[in-house]
C-alpha cells in the first residue's frame, strides 16, 4: 500500500513538471499533444515492468532510487540546456531530452517492480499521469501570464525536478 502511494507520489510530481515544460511563450500544447506524452510514459513504464521482472532478485531498491535521481538530475541539465526561450523545452532539436524521459519512466517501472507494487498502479497511474500532466500546464500557464516580464519563470519545472531529485537521492 505504501509502495504504491510512493510510487503515485512520484508520478503525480513529474507529471506536474513536465506538464509545466510543455508550457512555451509561443506555442501551447494540444491535448493530442498530452495524450501521446501519456502514452509515452505508460509505455516505457511498461517497459521496464517486463524488464525488471528478470532482474527483481538482483537490483537493490536503493540503487534505483538512486538512480532515478541521477537521472532526474540529468534530465534538468538537459531541459536547461535545450531551452529555447520561444519555443520551450520541448522542439524539434529535443530528441535527446526525450531519451532521458524514456529511461527516467523506465527506471520507474523497474522501481515499482521491486517495490512489488501491483499493475494496476501502472493503469491508475496513467491517468493521474495525464491529468497532473493537465494541472502542471495550468499552473505554469497561469505563473506566465501574472508574471510574464520576468524571464526566469520558464525553468520553475526545473525546481519541482529539482526537489524530486533530492527526495530520490537522499
Amino acid at each position: 500500500m505504501i509502495s504504491s502511494l510512493i510510487g503515485m507520489f512520484y508520478t503525480i510530481a513529474i507529471g506536474f513538471s513536465i506538464g509545466g515544460l510543455m508550457i512555451s511563450r509561443r506555442m501551447m500544447p494540444t491535448r493530442l499533444q498530452v495524450f501521446l506524452v501519456t502514452l509515452f510514459f505508460a509505455f516505457a513504464v511498461y517497459i521496464g515492468i517486463v524488464i525488471s521482472r528478470l532482474f527483481e532478485k538482483v537490483i537493490a531498491l536503493q540503487f534505483i532510487e538512486i538512480l532515478v535521481g541521477l537521472v532526474v538530475l540529468a534530465t534538468i541539465a538537459l531541459a536547461f540546456i535545450n531551452f529555447h526561450p520561444m519555443m520551450g523545452y520541448f522542439h524539434q532539436q529535443s530528441r535527446v531530452l526525450w531519451g532521458i524521459l524514456f529511461l527516467l519512466f523506465f527506471l520507474f517501472g523497474m522501481e515499482w517492480t521491486i517495490r512489488e507494487a501491483s499493475i494496476w498502479l501502472h493503469f491508475v497511474s496513467i491517468g493521474f499521469f495525464y491529468f497532473s500532466i493537465l494541472i502542471g500546464q495550468l499552473i505554469q500557464y497561469e505563473v506566465l501570464q501574472k508574471i510574464w516580464r520576468v524571464e526566469y519563470v520558464s525553468y520553475l519545472p526545473l525546481v519541482y525536478l529539482l526537489l524530486i531529485a533530492i527526495f530520490k537521492i537522499f
